[in-house]
């Protein structure tokens, strides 16, 4: 324990001495992840199709807010379905109004999750977003994960349905246009997600907020559970049980995610709990403080003590002494 402890403090200390550089990496990562993901996902639009195209949007995004990546990938998005269809465009760009609406809103201050939920999405472990999100913040920021849920699927969707969106015959456009409403609009997958992430954003939330002992292990765990049971019930109702391994496997990567969310954020040493109570002229206080569990730094101060080395002269001894001089001959 006392390893990860240090371990722990170690990174604190080299991301508050290098914050600005640590946050760049972060978002370039991020950005080329997310561009190529677009990219591999779409392809439409040749042009944009290169990956000189993503490392350059990551790497601008890298200096910018992290909602400049927000509108970057939804840009890059409607550019790559353009070239695809117009109306898939038309529904696509509606879509993002909306969302961005209702982020703007009341989730600005969380663009990484926006970003995250459908990266994650794509490699199928998306359990990890609301129950994290449940530990780290309030009810409003669950719209960033609902948001990046809701583009996530209707690309998918688009990808899923090409053959629809490519016809070429004349008067086809209101049948296109139909066609990615009812792709949007009738995406029962869809609902069961956004459903599973606000109970289990909430259920989390709230028992995370309580006073009890090891609150935040108790709600990451139950959140898990619920998560996890209204996902597999979800998937059996709608017919696809090839989805249930991953619920699977994305619950026990999302549990291992928020032990180490735990570990970094609420590491608290429940053995040594104070309980505090005082007044004042219209209240009394309860107050129960859990102190955390940090590593003493060891000041180690080494004093090294050097003898002076000095040579006496035969007249200073005879002086300091009265000695004859005949003596010292």
């Amino acid at each position: 324990m006392t390893g990860l402890l240090e371990i722990r403090e170690k990174l604190r200390n080299f991301y508050g001495r290098y914050e600005v550089y640590v946050t760049a990496g972060v978002k370039f990562l991020l950005g080329v992840v997310t561009f190529f993901l677009i990219n591999i996902q779409l392809g439409y639009r040749e042009q944009l199709n290169q990956p000189a195209v993503a490392l350059l949007l990551a790497l601008a995004c890298s200096f910018l807010p992290i909602n400049i990546m927000v509108v970057a990938a939804c840009a890059l998005i409607l550019l790559h379905l353009s070239a695809l269809s117009l109306e898939v465009c038309a529904i696509g760009l509606c879509l993002m109004i909306l969302l961005f609406f209702l982020y703007g809103r009341f989730a600005p201050k969380h663009g990484y999750a926006a970003i995250l939920t459908p990266v994650l999405c794509f490699f199928r472990i998306p359990q990890v977003m609301p129950v994290s999100e449940g530990l780290l913040h309030g009810p409003s920021a669950y719209l960033s994960v609902v948001s990046g849920a809701m583009v996530y699927f209707y690309v998918e969707g688009v990808k899923t349905n090409i053959v629809n969106f490519t016809s070429v015959e004349e008067g086809e456009g209101t049948a296109k246009f139909t066609a990615a409403l009812k792709m949007l609009v009738g995406n029962k997958e869809m609902y069961l997600f956004i459903a599973t992430f606000l109970v289990t954003s909430l259920v989390v939330y709230a028992i995370r907020r309580q006073s009890v002992n090891f609150a935040w292990r108790i709600g990451l765990v139950v959140g898990n559970l619920v998560q996890m049971v209204i996902l597999l019930s979800g998937y059996v109702l709608l017919g696809m049980p090839e989805r249930i391994l991953w619920v699977l496997v994305g619950t026990a990567i999302s549990v291992a995610v928020c032990l180490i969310l735990e570990f970094f954020f609420y590491n608290l040493d429940y053995s040594r709990i104070e309980r505090v109570q005082f007044e004042d002229d219209e209240y009394y206080y309860f107050v129960k403080a859990v102190p955390k569990v940090y590593l003493a730094r060891k000041d180690k101060r080494v004093k090294r003590i050097t003898p002076k080395k000095t040579t006496v002269s035969r007249r200073q001894l005879e002086e300091d002494f009265d000695i004859d001089r005949n003596l010292l001959h």
